[in-house]
C-alpha cells in the first residue's frame, strides 16, 4: 500500500472516530442491557421470580383456555400477540400495540392463568428504546442509531487496513511507557480481539437501523417497488376484515399442528387478528352463560418463533381462523444467499440463536467496543497535544462516562424503590427511575466542566459505578431477600454480572493513572509523527 494512501486511511479512521465517537458510545453501551432486556425484566421484578419458585410449570399450553381468559380479563381487542411461557418467563403475555396509545399488556400465571400485576419498573424498557431510537421521535432516532453504526462500520474498515502489523500488535502492551503508548496499545488490543464482533455488531446495526429507507429500495429490486407485496412476503397476509364472523375452527389443532409446520421451532408469538370472543346464554339455564370464540371469515392467526441452531432463523406460519387451512408459510432456510443474509440481521444482532454463553461474548464484545470508543477519542486529544481540559475531553469523559454512571445507579434506584412501595402508587416507580436516570446523567455530563482533574475525575467515576453495581446487590438481597448464594437461574446469572462488572470497574480504578506521564506531556509536540511512522508501511 502507498504511504499516500495508508496516511488517508488513517485520517480518515481518525476523523470518523473523533466525530462520531460520543454517540457510537451512547448507542453500543446501551445495547449491553438492549441485549438483556427480557432477562433484566424478569430478574428486576420479584414478582415474576416468585411466580417461577411457586410453580414448575406443569400445565401445557392452552390456546382456547387463553382466549377465554381474555375475555374474563375485559382484554377486548380484535388483534394482539400473545407470548407464550418460555425459559425465562414463567407466564403468558397478552399484548395490544395501537398507534398513538399506550400498550394494553397483562400477565398470566403459566400453571393456573390467573392474572398478576406487571412489573412496575420500566428501565430496561428505558435503555433499550436509548439504543434504538436515542428517546428521539421516530423515526429520525433510529436513522441516527443506523448512520451511527454506518460510521464504525466505516472506521473499523479503515482500521484494518491502516493495521499492517497487526501479528505484533494482537498481544502488545506497554502498560510502563508514557500514557500516550498505553493508549495506543490498548485501542489497538480491544479493536483486534473483538473485530469480529464489533464488525457484525456495526453491520447489522446499520441495516436494523436505515431499515425504513433501506425496505424500499429492497422492494424495488425483488417485488418492482411494491412495499406492500414485499412485506407479505416476508411477514405474511394481514387479516382482511369482512364483519362477518363464524365459530373459530379449534385453536388447539392448530397448536399440536405445529409439531409438522414449524418443526424445531420455540414459538415465541401468537399474532391473532380478526378474533370476536362473546358470552351466549347457555339453553335452559338463562342465567349461565359460556364464552364463545368467533372470528371473522378473514381473521388470521400467525405463529412464529427462532431456530436455535440456524441463523436465518425466523419461521412463521399463517392459518385462516374460520377455516383452520394454512395460508403462508415463512421461511428463509431454502431462500437465497441474499434473503438468507438478511432475515440472520436481527438474529446476529440480538443474539437470538446459540446459548446464553454467546451472549455473553456478545456483551463483553460490546464492552470492548465501549473502550475502543473511549480510547480512540483519547488518542486523538492526545496527539494533538490537548489534555483533559479540552472541551471535547470533557464531553467525553461527561457523556460516556456519565452513562456508565448513570446506568449503574438507576439499577440501584430501581430496586431501592420497592422498598418505599412506589410501585403502589400507577407510574410512580417507573418516574423514579426515569428521573434517577436522567438527572444522574445530567449531574455527570456537567461535573467535568466544574472539575478541573479529569484524571481524578474519571477514578471517581469508576467508584461510582462499582458502588452503584454492588449496592443493587446489597438492596435486592436486604429488599427482596435474594442474595446471590440462594439464587438460581437467571436471577444468578443477572446477579452474578453485576458482581462481576463492579469488581472490573474497581480494577480499572486500581490499575489506571492518576496523571498522564511526565514523558508522554514531553512528546506531544512530535506525537502525530511519531505515531504515523509506527504505521508506515513496508516498501
Amino acid at each position: 500500500m502507498e504511504q499516500k494512501t495508508h496516511k488517508k486511511l488513517y485520517s480518515t479512521h481518525a476523523w470518523i472516530g473523533i466525530i462520531s465517537g460520543i454517540l457510537l458510545f451512547i448507542v453500543t453501551f446501551s445495547g449491553i442491557p438492549a441485549m438483556f432486556d427480557h432477562e433484566i425484566e424478569y430478574w428486576q421484578y420479584p414478582a415474576y421470580s416468585k411466580q417461577q419458585n411457586t410453580t414448575e410449570l406443569q400445565t401445557p399450553f392452552d390456546l382456547e383456555r387463553t382466549f377465554k381468559k381474555s375475555k374474563d380479563l375485559n382484554f377486548d381487542h380484535d388483534s394482539y400477540f400473545i407470548q407464550p411461557a418460555n425459559e425465562i418467563n414463567n407466564h403468558v403475555i397478552l399484548a395490544h400495540f395501537s398507534e398513538g396509545e399506550e400498550p394494553d399488556i397483562r400477565y398470566l400465571n403459566a400453571d393456573t392463568y390467573q392474572e398478576f400485576p406487571t412489573s412496575p419498573s420500566e428501565l430496561n424498557h428505558l435503555l433499550s428504546h436509548l439504543h434504538t431510537d436515542l428517546h428521539l421521535p421516530r423515526p429520525w432516532g433510529r436513522y441516527l442509531v443506523g448512520l451511527s453504526g454506518m460510521a464504525m462500520l466505516l472506521a473499523i474498515i479503515a482500521g484494518i487496513f491502516i493495521h499492517i502489523k497487526w501479528r505484533k500488535e494482537f498481544v502488545m502492551l506497554r502498560p510502563k511507557r508514557s500514557w500516550r503508548l498505553l493508549l495506543t496499545d490498548q485501542h489497538k488490543l480491544l479493536g483486534l480481539w473483538s473485530l469480529p464482533f464489533t464488525f457484525i455488531l456495526a453491520f447489522t446495526g446499520t441495516i436494523l437501523g436505515l431499515l425504513g429507507l433501506i425496505s424500499p429500495i429492497l422492494a424495488l429490486a425483488a417485488f418492482n417497488g411494491d412495499v406492500e407485496k414485499a412485506t407479505i412476503a416476508v411477514l405474511g397476509p394481514t387479516a382482511e376484515v369482512t364483519n362477518e364472523y363464524t365459530p373459530v375452527y379449534p385453536t388447539n389443532e392448530l397448536w399440536n399442528r405445529l409439531t409438522v409446520d414449524l418443526p424445531d421451532i420455540s414459538i415465541d408469538f401468537i399474532q391473532v387478528s380478526g378474533l370476536k370472543i362473546s358470552e351466549v346464554a347457555i339453553k335452559d339455564r338463562a342465567l349461565q352463560t359460556e364464552t364463545k370464540l368467533m372470528t371473522d371469515v378473514g381473521g388470521i392467526i400467525k405463529f412464529s418463533g427462532y431456530h436455535k441452531d440456524k441463523l436465518s432463523n425466523l419461521e412463521t406460519v399463517t392459518y385462516n381462523l374460520s377455516t383452520g387451512e394454512k395460508i403462508h408459510t415463512g421461511s428463509f432456510v431454502d431462500k437465497g444467499p441474499f434473503q438468507r443474509i438478511f432475515a440472520a440481521v436481527t438474529p446476529l444482532h440480538y443474539v437470538l440463536f446459540g446459548n446464553t454463553w454467546l451472549k455473553v461474548f456478545y456483551a463483553l464484545s460490546a464492552l470492548a467496543a465501549c473502550g475502543l470508543i473511549l480510547t480512540g477519542n483519547m488518542l486523538w486529544l492526545h496527539r494533538r497535544g490537548h489534555g483533559m481540559k479540552h472541551w471535547l475531553s470533557r464531553a467525553t469523559l461527561g457523556v460516556c462516562g456519565g452513562l456508565v454512571v448513570a446506568t449503574s445507579l438507576s439499577f440501584a434506584s430501581s430496586q431501592i424503590l420497592y422498598a418505599f412501595n412506589f410501585s403502589l402508587a400507577s407510574g410512580s416507580h417507573h418516574l423514579g427511575e426515569e428521573w434517577s436516570f436522567w438527572l444522574t446523567w445530567l449531574v455527570m455530563i456537567i461535573t467535568p466542566f466544574i472539575i478541573k482533574d479529569g484524571f481524578k475525575l474519571s477514578h471517581y467515576f469508576l467508584r461510582i459505578t462499582s458502588l452503584g453495581m454492588l449496592a443493587t446487590l446489597f438492596a435486592d438481597g436486604f429488599i427482596n431477600q435474594r442474595w446471590i448464594w440462594a439464587t438460581e437461574g437467571w436471577i444468578f446469572y443477572i446477579q452474578t454480572s453485576l458482581l462481576l462488572t463492579g469488581v472490573l470497574f474497581l480494577y480499572l480504578d486500581l490499575k489506571m493513572p492518576w496523571q498522564p506521564s511526565q514523558k508522554m506531556a514531553a512528546t506531544n509536540s512530535n506525537a502525530i509523527s511519531d505515531e504515523f511512522a509506527s504505521y508506515k508501511p513496508q516498501e
